[in-house]
């Protein structure tokens, strides 16, 4: 044994552990400076540690083989340095060699516009805020603790600094298992905000968290122990508290956070946020409860702006729902209500951008409608909905150049809305981007294969890509999930487009459907409006197309006609005398009669 230890010190085998450890320690600091600044993946730290440990052993053996009676043939210092350059150029090296999925990335160029963002640095000032765990043991209060995730999500949503992923996406990961980096990958933010809510009778306690994902490191926490009442002013110490965490000051803009300072009716405040809940999940049934919710908030408290805002918001988009409700009965409400919030609280983004919506859906009103979404998103810079539906503006008047910038900025925002990818790919379908089109929605659908708005948009993009046999069953399932009673409706059309099919009798039966028919359980029709004429043009049946679009263009109020006249699948229709003249009488333009019509590229 004594003769071992002897060994070991002649060798200097201990001397150049010690010394390879210090410089291995200090290497990786280093590193994790600079990685940090530069926004490299946290893989790199782990691959340059792994190669270190490796290099470890390898610089002990050599100390072992290369020492003899205390003389090196080779010194301690190159040894060293040979050992530490090995495991840097290793660690580049792996990080720099193509994978397996890197490779059938660059083979799937075609789509890869649909998740640019996913290659595109992230934010240092980027954020989402994760829905807050109820730890109340009543599960009765998840809405509760969502609300107070979706309130702050808001407030810091306000601040133009920031970039503040949307509630849509963020709250996809509730309830799962996924760690931080994951998550922050996936929604391409840098800081990610969790907690937990307790509610107990008229006390609440709050624990949040500010956690940077770049190195899991936890910038900021507190708790907040408080009666129900303080709630608001909690909200505003959390936001103010991550505000100077990440060097941005929510005074900078204008009235940000004032209406959170006023007092409010906690009752009220308790019907709003499960109004919001409601509102979150669409459905009909869910809005129409939704709508209750918001009623009983601003009847608790008529001067509490959000609650209107609430009714605005839901019966804007409850006729996309349900036909229990006519179009003008729903304008006619949202447009007061939207009103009333605006003349409460002029800070509240959602009035702007309802207000837009109803201007779209009248003629001639495009550019007040595009001026009141970007009034919105000037109050909310991170208001995924105000760059969706400003997209939708201008795609559907015919600028798709400027609408899908809209929309791309959208789907980041909101990297995991149904509503937004379903959007977005029907504006690239109408200028011939099938293929990326087809791909937006492949991310939501890993999580949630039923969802029906991504398998309309996928059918479309997938039959007008010319494979039948994928978009049959893209149909059926589409069918299933949201009109059961319209299988044979998908059957006969899809017989018909392959060739052993009665072309006149389907499309007869397209042209006559209503334009809420999709809802109606007995309709036997699952189609939008804004699909079928395309429909009727690839069955051959152009003119009924026309007639189709005429029986219902000019008295639409939500924007669906439009959507429908910019389709490049149109073909030869754009061209035909009473289409330019059925155009000019809805006030929007036709991209694609020049380049189709007159030859002009």
């Amino acid at each position: 044994m004594d003769d071992f230890i002897e060994r070991l010190k002649q060798r200097k085998l201990v001397q150049w552990a010690l010394a390879y450890i210090a410089a291995a320690f200090a290497l990786i600091q280093v590193l994790d400076i600079v990685a940090q600044r530069f926004g490299w993946p946290e893989q790199t730290i782990r691959i340059v540690i792994i190669v270190l440990g490796v290099g470890f052993f390898v610089t002990v053996v050599l100390a072992w083989y290369h020492g003899e009676h205390g003389a090196q043939r080779t010194s301690g210092t190159e040894l060293l340095i040979l050992a530490l350059v090995l495991a840097i150029g290793g660690a580049v090296v792996w990080q720099l060699a193509p994978s397996k999925s890197d490779s059938s990335a660059a083979a799937g160029k075609d789509a890869s516009n649909a998740n640019l963002a996913e290659t595109k640095p992230v934010d240092p000032r980027s954020i989402a805020v994760l829905p807050f765990v109820n730890m109340s043991g009543d599960k009765d209060n998840d809405y509760f603790s969502d609300g107070i995730s979706e309130e702050l999500l808001n407030v810091l949503a306000r601040l133009p600094e920031l970039q503040v992923a949307a509630r849509t996406s963020s709250f996809s990961f509730k309830g799962g298992k996924k760690e931080a980096p994951d998550i922050a990958h996936e929604l391409h933010v840098r800081m990610l905000l969790e907690g937990s809510v307790r509610k107990q009778q008229d006390r609440v306690r709050i624990t949040a968290q500010l956690i940077d994902a770049s190195n899991g490191y936890h910038l900021w926490s507190n708790t907040y122990d408080r009666e129900l009442k303080d709630i608001f002013a909690i909200q505003d110490d959390i936001a103010n508290a991550i505000a100077g965490e990440l060097k941005v000051k929510i005074a900078g803009v204008e009235s940000a956070d004032a209406h959170a300072k006023e007092p409010r009716n906690v009752q009220a405040y308790d019907f709003y946020l499960r109004g919001l809940a409601l509102w979150q999940t669409r459905g009909e049934a869910q809005l129409y409860q939704a709508a209750e919710q918001f009623e009983h908030a601003a009847a608790t408290d008529p001067l509490f702006a959000e609650a209107y805002a609430g009714l605005a918001l839901t019966y804007i988009i409850l006729p996309d729902y349900s036909a229990r409700i006519t179009y003008d009965d729903a304008i006619r409400r949202a447009r007061d209500n939207a009103e009333r919030a605006l003349a409460l609280d002029p800070t509240l983004p959602e009035s702007y951008v309802v207000l837009g919506f109803l201007a779209d859906g009248e003629r001639g009103r495009a550019q007040a409608a595009q001026a009141l979404y970007r009034r919105g998103i000037a109050l909310r810079p991170s208001f995924a909905t105000a760059y969706q539906w400003l997209g939708n503006s201008l795609w559907g008047g015919g600028h798709a150049d400027f609408g899908i910038p809209m929309l791309e900025r959208a789907s980041a925002l909101d990297p995991r809305s149904a509503i937004i990818a379903n959007n977005h790919a029907l504006a690239l379908a109408s200028i011939g981007r099938y293929a990326e089109a087809k791909a937006l929605c492949d991310p939501i659908f890993k999580t949630t294969p039923d969802d029906a708005l991504c398998l309309e948009s996928t059918l479309f993009a997938t039959l007008l890509m010319g494979d039948l046999n994928q978009a049959r069953k893209v149909s059926d399932h589409y069918a299933t999930i949201n009109n059961p009673g319209a299988h044979e409706e998908v059957r006969m059309l899809f017989d018909a487009l392959e060739g052993h099919g009665d072309h006149h009798v389907i499309a007869v039966r397209l042209a006559g459907f209503m334009p809420q028919s999709a809802y109606e359980p007995t309709s036997g029709n699952v189609f939008q409006p804004y699909l079928i004429p395309t429909l009727l043009v690839l069955l051959g049946e152009p003119k009924l197309a026309l007639s189709n679009l005429e029986s219902w263009a000019y008295t639409d109020r939500a924007g669906m006609a439009e959507w429908a006249v910019v389709q490049l699948a149109l073909g030869q229709l754009h061209c035909d005398s009473g289409f330019v003249a059925l155009v000019g009488r809805i006030k929007t333009s036709d991209p694609h009669y020049e380049k189709l019509c007159t030859g002009k590229p």
